[in-house]
């Protein structure tokens, strides 16, 4: 496995801070401790700042290098009918 960076510890604690408080604001509007919220908007106890951060550094971890999209050290070849377009114009990712 490959180590982590700096940059990559810091926005992995950050993570865990976001979420922390997500869980706390879920516990105190009288959440079960034993269940998890349904994750999705408006019943993730997430303000709309922190989860604009939390999409923000997920994006981080992926790059579309050429051809190849990179994630957590592994790697996608992206598929030629992905691409191009129908009329064979190239596609923006």
């Amino acid at each position: 496995m490959k180590e982590l960076t700096e940059v990559q510890k810091q926005e992995s604690e950050r993570l865990k801070e976001l979420f922390a408080r997500s869980r706390q604001r879920y516990l105190d509007a009288g959440g079960d401790p034993r269940k998890r919220p349904m994750g999705r908007k408006g019943d993730d106890y997430l303000t709309d700042s922190e989860r604009k951060e939390i999409f923000a550094i997920a994006r981080r971890g992926v790059q579309i290098i050429g051809d190849e999209v990179h994630c957590e050290g592994r790697l996608w070849k992206i598929s030629d009918k992905l691409a191009k377009n129908e009329d064979g114009a190239e596609c923006e990712f």
